[in-house]
């Protein structure tokens, strides 16, 4: 068994192909029904964020799984596998579970320390488990992802007042509005949790009124209940885009919510009711996105996307990270705690190598000692039922007894150095791995 990542993120592929590669929450119980089809993939869980997609994957054979994996990517982006080969990357192992325990703490985001992706790594896991593609190895990893993230944040200063996404797509959007958020109509399209961060913080700024569209009616209530807002009918999105100021979009939806003719039938209508002298900012934190980019051409209208809040936070460092005392200590404490969580899930990882090993040399005891019994059943004819159970469990006793200590103590050398060595002792010793199965019994 091998443990593998492979994915590509803010840091090596342009947005257009993040785009193309990003699984929508509606698709993907196809996506890892896809995955786990595959000859050597055993178990898949999908993280598929504005920032990244990796798959991450139980393999039976490394080289087969990991080619398996890659061509899956180049085949959802549309992409020659030799072309992605420049843009994706991957890890194994240690190391796998060292990189989603540093996304999991924010040291992998474009705004460092961001909690958001915390919550999308533990929903990932989630959705992987409902579809039974996340099974014993993932779900470890992923349950003890959410721990070290909640471990990083609490034993170091990487989220002193963290910022997010959310906190410099909005930034962004204030600087386009031309004026402070305090007091504007802002229209949120997306209630789930994205939807949910981005309410906090307008609620925070003290903005004017927060209008809520969802797909999803029941979300859409208990949204605007927090903000004090309307709840926006299906067939009133281009009314209510028109009223508003800003429009903040985060659904998951795989297709444009916002396409062109419902903008420019929304940016007619501001004109028509005398607000076409002031801008219609347009703020998609989705992905893949929920504005049309040739609405980015509408005059009268600016389009804030992931690529524009990606250039902020990149190109800002001091100020979403340096300015909150997120320095070179910090980080380096971060990453250490991280590096110290990876040697534990290997030493679990370890400690599951030896199993076959036990189990494989359960089995044998048992068919020797079965086989003894069979052999001397001639001898044993005159015993009544009552005293062949005696037998039994006294057989099955002796075999138990024997075999309990060098069990435990497979288990605890896999649990500190490795037992891998002491593993193939045993294999070779009880000639575990020996076809022949005379000299088996």
């Amino acid at each position: 068994m091998s443990l593998l990542v492979v994915g590509c993120n803010h840091r090596s592929a342009d947005l257009s192909l993040l785009e193309r590669l990003a699984v929508p929450a509606e698709q993907l119980p196809k996506a890892l029904k896809a995955l786990t089809g595959l000859e050597h993939v055993q178990e898949a869980v999908v993280l598929s964020t504005c920032n990244r997609v990796e798959i991450y994957a139980s393999v039976s054979r490394f080289h087969p799984g990991l080619q398996e994996l890659r061509g899956w990517l180049a085949e959802r982006g549309d992409i020659h596998p030799q072309d992605l080969d420049e843009l994706q990357y991957s890890y194994h192992d240690d190391r796998a579970a060292a990189h989603l325990f540093a996304v999991t703490a924010g040291l992998d985001s474009m705004v460092l320390g961001e909690r958001q992706v915390a919550m999308q790594v533990k929903q990932a896991m989630e959705t992987a488990r409902q579809e039974g593609s996340a099974r014993r190895v993932l779900q470890r990893l992923f349950r003890q992802a959410v721990r070290v993230g909640r471990r990083v944040r609490h034993e170091t200063a990487i989220s002193s007042g963290a910022s997010s996404m959310v906190d410099v797509g909005l930034d962004v959007a204030a600087a386009r509005l031309g004026t402070a958020l305090t007091g504007s109509h802002v229209l949120l399209v997306g209630a789930g949790k994205m939807g949910g961060l981005t309410a906090r913080r307008l609620v925070d700024e003290a903005a004017g009124r927060i209008d809520v569209w969802n797909r999803s009616e029941d979300k859409a209530e208990r949204l605007a209940a927090r903000t004090g807002g309307r709840i926006i009918a299906a067939g009133a999105l281009q009314q209510a885009v028109g009223d508003a100021d800003l429009v903040v979009c985060t659904t998951g939806a795989p297709e444009p919510v916002l396409d062109l003719d419902l903008v420019l039938a929304a940016v007619q209508q501001r004109r028509a009711d005398g607000h076409g002298t002031r801008p219609l900012v347009l703020l998609d934190l989705a992905m893949p996105r929920n504005v049309d980019p040739r609405c980015h051409d509408v005059p009268g209208v600016e389009v804030v996307d992931i690529a524009d809040v990606r250039a902020v936070a990149m190109g800002a460092g001091v100020e979403y990270g340096a300015d909150r005392g997120v320095n070179g200590d910090v980080v380096a404490a971060a990453r250490s705690i991280v590096d110290v969580e990876a040697e534990r899930f290997l030493a679990w990882t370890r400690a599951s190598e030896v199993e076959p090993t036990i189990r494989d040399l359960r089995r044998t005891a048992e068919q020797v000692r079965a086989a003894e019994l069979e052999r001397l059943s001639g001898r044993l004819s005159s015993l009544d039922d009552r005293q062949r159970e005696t037998v039994e469990a006294l057989t099955r006793g002796i075999v138990n007894t024997l075999l309990h200590t060098p069990t435990v103590r497979l288990k605890e050398l896999a649990d500190g150095t490795g037992a891998e060595g002491h593993a193939d002792a045993v294999r070779d010793l009880f000639g575990l791995d020996d076809p022949d199965p005379d000299r088996e019994a």
